[in-house]
Parts: structure tokens; C-alpha cells; sequence
């Protein structure tokens, strides 16, 4: 049973170029939040980075949550960090749903036991991340 999850910020979150929000996702994420823990996992020097992202307190309103690399010692693809973030959550690696746009961080993440979705475009991952979490169209109000 899933009980957290875990967003990548950028090409999930944010647009990798132009660093604006991916409204459609963000509304998602507020949603999951009533109904799971929720983390960002984010290979970035710090928080400050993500914080500029955001609006102010935008962050702590979506995320249980918020591991920048640079903060922990750690980086994806390295097990530490998804240990770690789900430790932090109060849960085990197999009660969370990962969700990155790089294959390579999603095997990562699998390899210690959290499901995946591998994130490519908005409309269709965001059906697979419901699908992922038993969701239907009803349940997202």
C-alpha cells in the first residue's frame, strides 16, 4: 500500500527550460497531499535553489517534505537519498511512489523497493501515477 509520494522537481514539477510550474501538477500534488506524505527529491545544491521556484511557502504547503541534494550529502541515482527521504517520511522505500522524468533515477528508486513512474508527458503520466495509486477521475475531488 502506497503511503507517500515522491516528486522530482525538475521535468515533473517544473518546466526544465523555462522554470515555470506545471499548474496541472501542482494542483495534483496539492490533492495527494490530503490523502499522503509527499516529498520533492531534487538534485540541486540546496533548498535556496527551489525556493526561488516557488512562491513563498508554496514548498511547505505541498510537501511533507523537501530533500535537496546538496542539503543531504547525497544525489540520485545514489540509494542513500531514497532511503533517507523515506525514512524522514515515517515509511518504507516499498510504501512509496517515485516519480521522475530520468529512467535511470526511477531504476534507482526501484532498486530499493519504491514503485516508479517514469514521468514523460504531463497528461498522460499524471493517468499513470493515478492508475499507480488506484485512482479514478472520481477520486481526484
Amino acid at each position: 500500500m502506497i503511503k507517500a509520494v515522491i516528486f522530482d522537481c525538475f521535468g515533473v514539477l517544473v518546466d526544465v527550460i523555462s522554470n515555470r510550474q506545471y499548474d496541472e501538477v501542482i494542483k495534483y500534488v496539492a490533492h495527494l497531499r490530503r490523502h499522503y506524505k509527499t516529498a520533492m527529491v531534487s538534485n540541486v545544491s540546496g533548498r535556496a535553489t527551489l525556493d526561488r521556484l516557488f512562491d513563498d511557502g508554496q514548498l511547505d504547503e505541498l510537501f511533507d517534505l523537501v530533500v535537496p541534494s546538496g542539503d543531504v550529502g547525497y544525489e540520485k541515482p545514489q540509494a542513500e537519498i531514497f532511503q533517507l527521504t523515506a525514512e524522514k517520511l515515517g515509511v518504507k522505500p516499498k510504501e512509496c511512489l517515485f516519480i521522475d522524468d530520468i529512467q535511470r533515477f526511477c531504476d534507482a528508486a526501484a532498486d530499493v523497493g519504491m514503485q516508479t513512474v517514469t514521468f514523460y508527458d504531463r497528461h498522460a503520466s499524471l493517468g499513470d501515477i493515478k492508475k499507480a495509486l488506484g485512482e479514478t477521475s472520481a477520486d481526484q475531488n
